[in-house]
């Protein structure tokens, strides 16, 4: 147990991202909990429980509870520009689309594929913004000065 705390921290430390640091604690507190519990699982808890469809839960509410106020006032702009939160928006003059107005090729270098749910379409433009600008008021910003992020 010492030697999983000393290694928590010390990569945490390494990932100076506030973001990063926050999904990485939880994930491993998750891990850890679900690491220490006597119980044995029971597959139907996990398993059988019903879920919304991903398909009817809402993009802007997810990136909502993501973002701190300041971040998502940014993504609202930049995704009003782009497609209004449409996750059916197209670009008629290349292969962009979705919420994001991503390409196909941006698709390809994330290791994702194109969906038509907006969910899997605001985390591959959180995660494209995130790669090439850090945040969603840096990628704002761009947009201003380029019309384009």
């Amino acid at each position: 147990m010492g030697q999983f705390n000393y290694q928590r921290r010390r990569f945490i430390k390494r990932n100076k991202n506030p973001w990063q640091r926050a999904v990485i604690a939880v994930l491993l507190a998750v891990f850890l909990q679900a690491s220490i519990t006597t119980e044995q699982a029971i597959p139907e808890q996990v398993i059988y429980k019903d879920r919304p469809p991903l398909l009817s839960v809402n993009a802007k509410e997810v990136a909502k509870e993501l973002l701190n106020k300041e971040q998502f006032v940014c993504l609202t702009k930049l995704v009003g520009k782009e497609s209004a939160w449409r996750a059916n928006a197209e670009n008629p003059t290349s292969s962009a689309s979705g919420i994001g107005q991503l390409l196909d090729s941006t698709y390809s270098r994330l290791g994702m594929q194109k969906s038509d749910s907006g969910v899997a379409q605001l985390v591959a433009t959180l995660s494209y913004i995130h790669r090439r600008w850090v945040t969603p008021c840096n990628a704002w910003k761009n947009w201003l000065k380029n019309g384009s992020y």
